[in-house]
C-alpha cells in the first residue's frame, strides 16, 4: 500500500494478491473513494532481466495510451524497491477473453472450447482484429524496444523479446549473446535470430541431444535456416517496421461482459518495433494455446488451426471493410491478405521459428526444410549444403557434446 500511496496518493483501504502470471505477481490496492490500483512486481527467477522489462513495458503503455485509441493502464509510476522493480498503475475492470473462449473442462492454461458458437468466436476474433490493426499502423525505422527521455518516446534500446528471456531463463544463455542495439535492417534482424538458435545448441549443457546423429542434426537445421535469413530478403528489409508484443493473446484482452467490448489490453512486456513479418503473419493464438503447447505432430495442430484461422480472415476482412469505410484505415493497410499469403508461402513458421527456440526442430523439419530445400533424401545430403566452416563447426560441436 504503501508503494501505491507513493506514487497515487490517497487514503488506502485495502490491499491484496490480485493475480500472479507466468511473469509478474500483482496486488490490488483499494481507496477510500473506491479508486483501484494494481501494483505489479517482475517475478523474481522467470524474468530475467527484470529492470529492463519493466522500463520497456512503461514506455510501450505510455506510448499506446498516448498514441493509439487501444485502452490500457494508466501508470502512475514505476521504480525499484526491495522486491525488485515495480509498475503502479490503474486497475481495468473485465474479464479475460481467454476465459470466455476457454473449454470449461480443462484446467490450467486456456484451449479453445470445441463446442463454441460461430457467434461467440466471430465476436471475439472482431475484437481482437481491431486491437491488432490499430497496432499495425503504427510505424518506426528501427528494430527495438520503446524507450522515454526528456525528448519523448522512441525506440532506443534493443528488442527484449520473450525467447531471449526463455533462453536465459531455461538453458541460461549468457546476456552477452544477446544484441545490444536496435536493428536498422530486417534482414540482420532475422539473421541475429537465426543465430540465437546456433548459441542455443551450442551452450545449452543439459537435454541438447541426444546423439552424435541428433547433434548433426540440429546443427544442419540451424545453419540451413540461417543461410535462408541471408537469402529470403523481407519485403521491407530496411523498414518501416511494425508495434509488435510477442505475448499477445486473449488473455491480455480484458471484455466488459456488460457491453460485450474491450474495457482495455494488459500485459504489454516483450514488446518491440519489429519486421513487418511478424505483424503480416497468421496470429498462432487463434486455438489460445502458446506454441509449446501444440501437439508434438504439427500437421494435426494445422488441421485443427486452419477452419479458425479461415473464420478468423473473414472477420478481419469485415474489420478492414469498415475501418477502411469510416477512413480510419486504409487499403494498403490490409492485413488480412498478407495473413492468408503468409500460410500461402510458409512465412507463417518461418516467422514463428525465428521467434521460438523451443519450437524450432519441429517447425523446421516438417514445413521449412521441404519448401526450401525439397524432398529430405538423407541428412548427409543436406549436410553436403552446409559450407566448409559450418561442416567444420558441425563436427567440432559433435566432438564436444560428445565429450561431456
Amino acid at each position: 500500500m504503501q508503494l501505491a500511496k507513493k506514487h497515487r496518493p490517497g487514503k488506502t483501504k485495502s490491499a491484496c494478491l490480485w493475480r500472479s502470471g507466468a511473469f509478474n505477481i500483482c496486488y490490488r490496492v483499494r481507496y477510500d473513494d473506491d479508486v483501484h490500483v494494481i501494483v505489479r512486481f517482475a517475478s523474481l527467477g522467470r524474468a530475467i532481466l527484470r529492470r529492463e522489462k519493466v522500463e520497456n513495458e512503461v514506455a510501450t503503455m505510455e506510448y499506446i495510451r498516448h498514441s493509439t485509441s487501444i485502452t490500457v493502464p494508466e501508470v502512475f509510476g514505476t521504480g525499484n524497491c526491495w522486491a525488485g522493480p515495480y509498475i503502479v498503475m490503474s486497475f481495468l475492470e473485465g474479464v479475460p477473453l481467454s476465459q470466455i473462449l476457454k473449454d470449461p473442462s480443462i484446467e490450467g492454461r486456456p484451449v479453445l472450447n470445441p463446442q463454441i458458437s460461430d457467434r461467440s468466436l466471430k465476436w471475439a476474433y472482431y475484437e481482437m482484429a481491431k486491437v491488432i490493426l490499430e497496432l499495425s499502423k503504427h510505424e518506426f525505422d528501427s528494430i527495438g524496444a520503446l524507450a522515454e527521455d526528456e525528448r519523448g518516446i522512441s525506440i532506443a534500446r534493443r528488442p527484449l523479446t520473450f525467447n531471449m528471456n526463455e533462453l536465459m531463463a531455461s538453458a541460461n544463455l549468457p546476456e552477452e549473446v544477446f544484441p545490444l542495439q536496435p536493428f536498422r535492417s530486417a534482414t540482420d534482424y532475422f539473421k541475429a535470430l537465426a543465430m540465437q538458435h546456433l548459441f542455443h545448441l551450442r551452450l545449452q549443457q543439459r537435454d541438447a541431444v541426444n546423439s552424435e546423429e541428433d547433434c548433426r542434426k540440429k546443427f544442419t537445421a540451424r545453419c540451413l535456416f540461417l543461410n535462408l535469413m541471408e537469402k529470403i530478403f523481407p519485403q521491407h528489409p530496411q523498414g518501416p517496421f511494425r508495434l509488435y508484443c510477442d505475448d499477445f493473446r486473449p488473455s491480455n484482452v480484458l471484455v466488459d461482459c456488460d457491453t460485450s467490448r474491450v474495457s482495455g489490453v494488459i500485459d504489454w512486456e516483450f514488446t518491440y518495433a519489429a519486421p513487418a513479418e511478424f505483424t503480416y503473419v497468421a496470429p498462432w493464438w487463434l486455438l489460445l494455446q502458446s506454441p509449446e503447447d501444440w501437439e508434438g505432430d504439427l500437421n494435426q495442430f494445422l488441421n485443427r488451426y486452419s477452419p479458425r484461422l479461415h473464420a478468423f480472415l473473414k472477420v478481419l476482412g469485415d474489420c478492414e471493410n469498415e475501418l477502411i469505410n469510416q477512413h480510419s484505415l486504409s487499403e494498403s493497410q490490409r492485413l488480412s491478405p498478407r495473413m492468408q499469403h503468409s500460410m500461402d508461402t510458409g512465412l507463417f513458421w518461418v516467422c514463428l521459428a525465428a521467434r521460438y527456440s523451443s519450437m524450432f526442430d519441429e517447425i523446421y523439419w516438417t514445413f521449412i526444410d521441404p519448401r526450401y530445400y525439397g524432398t529430405f533424401t538423407s541428412l548427409d545430403d543436406r549436410i553436403r549444403l552446409l559450407d566448409q566452416e559450418q561442416q567444420r563447426d558441425m563436427n567440432e560441436l559433435v566432438r564436444h557434446k560428445a565429450g561431456h
